[in-house]
């Protein structure tokens, strides 16, 4: 255990020295060390017993050079006092890193010795210097930032350039005003009464406010507010960093209504194009498939059913003399005429077939899975149905008008233009007939 040779202390003396948080050095008139305690092994990284008559010059840095010449005044007229009087102060440790301490110096006498003992108190960690706190005010008040401190009521203290800048108003205007001095009225009393939850309760608040400024306008500020909590624990003050964000808000709120009508134009894009991609596919007076349409999807189902095995039959439909229609009551009234056939197929067909027009009183049915005697049951229900069937004519006479069918089943591999020529052949034979009838082809 380091002590002092010959001091005869008493045992708590020894313990007090031994126990003392800080570093103590005891030093002689020469300047030599006698004595350290465990503290000072722990912080100048020295090894027990490895200072003992060293010069205490040995621990300060080599900038402080008039050391030796101030050590010599101190012992001509020694008393309990700090060093540095407001230098900053510095002990070199045993590997030549430098650290800032705190010095007290107090004179001893011990068996007639004159002995100086020196307590040093690490800094690390903590602000220290004359110029601290000049440098620290500075630093708050040239930042670009808005900095707001409160007390524990939310009055406010001090501000920065920054923060006067942001809200409109002067130093004086604000200081001994309560925050609610800023508020906007944007947010419901919920949110405050969250937020003065969370730093009273000693949390760090991150969020975006929006506030009024002095000439009444309003504006998004990013707030980060940390409490100030002593040792007791208790929070003494609140210390708000603000940044003026409305300039960014605009331009998100921009770009969202830019999305927005972008994602409108888009969708009305979307719908014209699904418009002509169905007017390519439509015939504009009846609305069924085209010509072209019908006879590209005749080729995708007769592909389809050959992979399959279902059957398919392709139903050929005429309006019987329907060139007197058009010359007698004339062409509103045919395509009225042409309109009533297409209505009746459409709602009597599957949603699995296909139905078309593919010229002036042409139309096509594509019966996909049916049989051929399903087919010309089908078929006969489509013709008995329009039969009955009027439309009003010149003069507003009914018009009626009948159906001639010819109906054929696939074979095979036949193409789609041999099926369709066949059930176009079973049409015209219908007609040959006498009209008005089903014909199945051959």
């Amino acid at each position: 255990m380091s002590h002092v040779a010959g001091a005869g202390q008493p045992d708590l003396v020894v313990a007090l020295f031994e126990a003392s948080a800080d570093a103590i050095l005891v030093v002689d008139e020469a300047g030599l060390i006698v004595a350290s305690n465990p503290a000072a092994t722990r912080l100048l990284g020295y090894a027990m017993d490895a200072l003992h008559g060293q010069s205490v010059d040995t621990l300060v840095p080599g900038r402080f050079k008039h050391h030796g010449r101030q050590r010599g005044g101190y012992q001509a007229a020694p008393e309990p006092r700090p060093m540095g009087r407001g230098l900053e102060l510095f002990a070199r440790c045993a590997d030549g890193r430098e650290i800032p301490v705190d010095i007290s110096l107090t004179p001893v006498v011990v068996g007639g010795r004159r002995l100086v003992g020196c307590a040093l108190r690490d800094l690390r960690g903590r602000a220290h210097g004359r110029d601290t706190l000049s440098v620290q005010a500075t630093a708050l008040r040239s930042a670009a930032n808005g900095i707001v401190i409160t007390d524990r009521s939310g009055v406010i203290t001090w501000v920065n350039p920054a923060a006067c800048a942001i809200t409109g108003y002067a130093s004086d205007e604000l200081v001994g005003q309560h925050t609610r001095v800023l508020k906007s009225g944007q947010h419901d009393p919920g949110f405050y009464a969250e937020l003065w939850r969370s730093v009273t309760a000693g949390k760090t608040w991150c969020g975006t406010i929006v506030n009024r400024r002095k000439d009444g306008t309003f504006y998004h500020e990013e707030q980060t507010i940390a409490p100030v909590v002593a040792d007791t624990g208790v929070v003494t003050h609140f210390i708000a960093i603000k940044q003026d964000v409305s300039d960014a808000h605009r331009t998100r709120e921009a770009l969202v209504q830019a999305h927005r009508e972008l994602a409108a134009r888009v969708g009305e894009i979307e719908s014209l194009n699904a418009q002509l991609r169905e007017q390519a596919i439509r015939d504009p007076l009846t609305n069924l498939y085209n010509r072209r349409y019908l006879e590209e999807s005749i080729r995708r189902e007769l592909a389809r059913v050959r992979r399959s095995g279902e059957p398919l039959v392709v139903a050929m439909l005429d309006v019987d003399r329907f060139k007197l229609v058009n010359d007698g009551h004339g062409h509103a009234t045919g395509d009225a005429v042409l309109q009533a056939l297409a209505a009746l197929l459409r709602g009597q067909v599957r949603d699995s077939d296909l139905v078309g027009r593919v010229g002036g009183e042409e139309f096509v049915v594509v019966l996909v899975g049916a049989s051929l005697a399903i087919a010309r049951q089908r078929a006969e229900h489509w013709r008995a149905g329009f039969a009955a069937t009027s439309v009003p004519g010149s003069g507003g006479a009914p018009v009626r008008c009948t159906l001639s069918i010819g109906l054929a089943l696939r074979h095979g591999d036949e193409p789609p233009e041999t099926l369709l020529g066949r059930a176009d052949a079973a049409l015209y034979q219908a007609k040959a007939a006498g009209r008005d009838r089903v014909v199945i082809a051959d």
